[in-house]
Parts: structure tokens; sequence; C-alpha cells
């Protein structure tokens, strides 16, 4: 038996739900030092930085978290610095030092397959461009700063950047390239560069100052950093590409950016600024607060599990212990959606309606002109219609984030039942009250499809509500209180509704 036991009036039933308001919370107890990389990998957060203890676990600078513990993965030589991780969907990919090591959930291993450094400094920064794996950072030896893996060995990219590369990403059908450099290959580029495979390109006129960090908003690559200046026009550490030149984005940051991502297709950024206090997401053109913030530097984000992750230096976060990670969580608006389990009605017939709106909505506005009840603020509510028409029908939800509201328009057709309508009110459905075992026996000859039935009181309250397959189905009726009562059973092609006294 399928069936749901409602209580009291449709119009008036509300359902309670959790609130998901937007908070700030701790990751477990925290790291023992700064978390400075966060990357999803194989259905785990990846932690990097120069912690030794995370979550009350014995690591060396690197950790994972599932969703609610954290465990050791191996052990570093080095701590990581920004953007020292990256992952594809076959491997997470480690900056440790001057090498680059590899992680599938067994252990960590060396690129290069052996155990000496590739590089004589830092590898800060790691992406795959046209299948092949690109690393920067601030080595000078044995290449400038940047380097390929032809699946072998590193290859240099002509003669390299003449300081450190602390961002790549492709983009546009080339790699782009941020960090401290002002020169790539022979030419002056100024902080930014693109890479095609085979030579250097300049964007523009560049920055004056540090790329730290990256994304993509809007289809439109964004970067984060120490400049204040770009193609001549002042900028506050966050700057766009526009196809042609470097624009500015948001309102002015009292100091640099290192960390950068979308959520909830928002721009948030994270730094040493403190106006707002280190974390901020662009709303319009100006940076606003995300809660309180946190007290100290953010050095890297990451959304994990519906959350944005934010790692640093910082033992508070939205004025609550957190040592150096927390998550942010903001509930995703809801998009309003429902379906008619029987749009055909003959008159007095009912429907269910039932909610398919996404995002988890607290609450529910219906309305049902032509129909009883009129209006409902459940999700699944159950509506008789009286007289023949076309009755519209809508739905509006909302929660913290916002209220989206739909209507159908012809959602509900009730017309005078004949032959030509395919229903048959009582044949193929019969309806018998056991009084002495409390049941009610629902049988039908036409087992096609689902069939739903409702039992009201005398008062046309809903109190049984549900749907069965195949021929029969038995409700359970020994709690209802005595008095009278009717049935309504309706399949896609027959409806039938009885009288019964329950004793």
């Amino acid at each position: 038996m399928n069936q749901a036991l409602f209580l009291g009036l449709f119009a008036t039933l509300s359902i309670p739900t959790l609130s998901t308001a937007q908070t700030w919370s701790p990751v477990g107890s925290g790291a023992a030092s700064a978390v400075y990389a966060l990357e999803a990998f194989n259905g785990e957060l990846i932690a990097g930085g120069t912690f030794t203890e995370i979550g009350g676990v014995s690591t060396n600078y690197i950790a994972r978290w599932n969703g609610s513990t954290w465990s050791a993965m191996g052990n570093l030589i080095v701590f990581m610095a920004a953007d020292g991780l990256y992952a594809n969907d076959t491997a997470l990919f480690i900056g440790d030092g001057g090498r680059v090591r590899w992680w599938n959930g067994g252990a960590i291993q060396l690129l290069t397959g052996n155990a000496s450094s590739s590089f004589n400094s830092t590898a800060y920064s790691i992406a795959h461009f046209r299948d092949t794996l690109y690393a920067g950072g601030f080595f000078s030896t044995p290449f400038a700063r940047i380097a390929r893996w032809n699946g072998t060995q590193y290859e240099s990219l002509t003669s390299g950047c003449n300081a450190q590369v602390s961002a790549l990403i492709p983009f546009a059908d080339h790699l782009f390239v941020g960090g401290n450099f002002t020169v790539a290959g022979d030419s002056l580029v100024n902080h930014t560069a693109l890479w095609d495979g085979s030579a250097w390109h300049k964007m523009g006129a560049g920055v004056n100052n540090d790329v730290f960090t990256h994304c993509i908003f809007q289809d439109t690559l964004h970067i984060g950093g120490r400049f204040t200046m770009a193609n001549g026009q002042a900028v506050s550490r966050v700057a766009k590409w526009n196809g042609s030149q470097w624009v500015r984005v948001g309102g002015t940051l009292n100091d640099y950016v290192t960390a950068m991502t979308v959520y909830r297709d928002q721009l948030y950024i994270g730094g040493a600024f403190t106006t707002p206090s280190h974390i901020a997401r662009l709303e319009g053109n100006a940076w606003v607060p995300v809660g309180a913030g946190c007290n100290d530097n953010v050095r890297t984000m990451e959304v994990y599990h519906d959350s944005l992750f934010v790692g640093g230096s910082f033992t508070l976060a939205g004025g609550i212990p957190a040592l150096r990670i927390a998550k942010w969580h903001t509930p995703a608006a809801p998009q309003a959606a429902f379906s008619v389990e029987f749009p055909l009605l003959c008159p007095e017939g009912c429907t269910g309606f039932l909610d398919a709106s996404t995002n988890e909505p607290l609450t529910y506005t219906w309305a049902f002109p032509g129909g009883v009840p009129t209006s409902s603020d459940v999700p699944t509510p159950f509506v008789c219609y009286p007289s023949p028409g076309t009755y519209p029908v809508s739905l509006t939800v909302s929660n913290e984030a916002g209220t989206s509201s739909t209507v159908i328009q012809d959602a509900v057709v009730v017309e005078v039942c004949s032959g030509t309508m395919g229903y048959d009110r009582s044949i193929g459905i019969s309806v018998h009250l056991d009084p002495t075992n409390g049941t009610i026996r629902i049988e039908r000859t036409d087992a096609i499809g689902a069939a739903t039935y409702c039992l009201m009181d005398a008062l046309g309250r809903p109190v049984l509500y549900g749907s069965f397959t195949g021929t029969n189905d038995m409700l359970d009726v020994h709690r209802c209180p005595t008095g009278t009562y009717v049935i309504i059973v309706e399949s896609e092609h027959e409806m039938h509704r009885q009288r019964l006294l329950i004793q």
C-alpha cells in the first residue's frame, strides 16, 4: 500500500523546513598553520599549506576532506603555495618545491619518476592546455619559470619568462599566463601573456604589478593581484579582459587579492585587503562583505558540496572560530515548477499537484481559481473542481536567496463526461468498506498506469491521499473518527466517487 496521511485542511497545513540561511561554519577543528591551496578531486576536497596537523590528523602539508572528516594522503617535501594544486578528471597534480607530483588515490608519485627535483625552485601553478601539462613557478633552471611535460620530459617555452609565473589557465584557445614577469619570450608583456602552443602574445598593455589569481566569470577572464593600473587606467587589484585590453572590475580595495572563484553565479575574491574583511563578492560594480568576513588573509577558495570553502591564515570566519579553513554557504534561489497528476477531469473530479521546484523552497503559495480549495501552502496539495471549464494554476516558491513563480494556464480541464471523454465513472472501479477490520479495499479492472485516491471527511478535508498501481489497494482507516466520508478514486480513464460511513 502506498498512502500518505494528511491532517487538517490542505489550505492551511504548513510543513516546516529547516532554514538554510547564509552562514559561516568551521571545517572540522581546522588547521594548525596556513592553508594555501584547495582543490576538489574525486569527490573530496584536497587542502595544501604549511600545516603539519589538520582536523587532529598529523600530515605533512596536504590532506583530504570527505565532507565530514580529514585524512592524511602522504607527505610532501615542502609546503605548497597558491595554485599549487590542480586536478583534471584522472589525477591530482601537486607542486612540491621543485617537483610536480601526482595522485590518483594511491601513493603520491613523482611525475618524472625519480626522486630528484625537476626545477631549482617552487612550481606554483599547474594546468593542462591541449592535452599537455604545463607548470609555472619561481624556478629559473633548467627552464625559465614555465615548462611543459611531453610525457617523457619537460620542454621549454621559447626563452620562458623573466620572473615568477603564478597563474595558468586555458582561455580562448590559448594558455593564459600571469605573474610577476614583464617579459615572455622576446615580448614585453607586463605580467600577463597568452601562449598559443608555439609563440607568445601580449595582452594589451598588461598590468603594472603581480597577478596572483584568475577565474572565468560570465565567460570572461578575470585576474586578481597586486596591480593598480591597466591599459593606462586606474584599477584596484581586479581586472577583466575585454578582448583587447584589461579593464577595471569592482570598487577600490586597500590591499592585494590572492584568491578568486565563482559561487552561485557571483564573483568572490579573497586576499590581504581589509575593506571588506579579507573576502568579498561582486555586486554590480561594488565589492560587498561576505557575512562578517575573516580576520586575516584569505589565500584560496574552492566550491565543494554546494558551499564555498576558503583557506588562509585567519582564525575567525563570520566572527566564529575557524582555524585557517572555513566554509560559506548560501542557498540557491528556487526555480518554481510543478506537475498535475490528472489534468483531465469530470465535474467534481479531483487531482493532486506535485511540486517539482529546485533548490529547496521554504514557502509555497498555490492559487487554484475555480478549485476547492482555491489556495494552498503545502508542497503537494489535492484540489477538486466542481464545474466544467479550463483552469489555470500558479505556484510561487521562495527561500532566503529569492522567489520564483510559474503558471500553467490550462493546467486542469474539466469537461462534461460522455462516451467520447473516455471516463467510466464506476464500471471499472469499486470500493468496499470492511468495518470489522477498519479497512477500505479499492479494486479496479483496468490496471493501466497509476490510480489516485482521496478520502475526505464531511467537511471536505482530505484525511487520506495516495496512489497505487496494479488492480487493488488496501487503506487502513481504523483510526479515522466515526462519521461520513467521501472517497474519490481516479485513474487515466475512470473516476469513482462513493459515500462511506465509518463507525
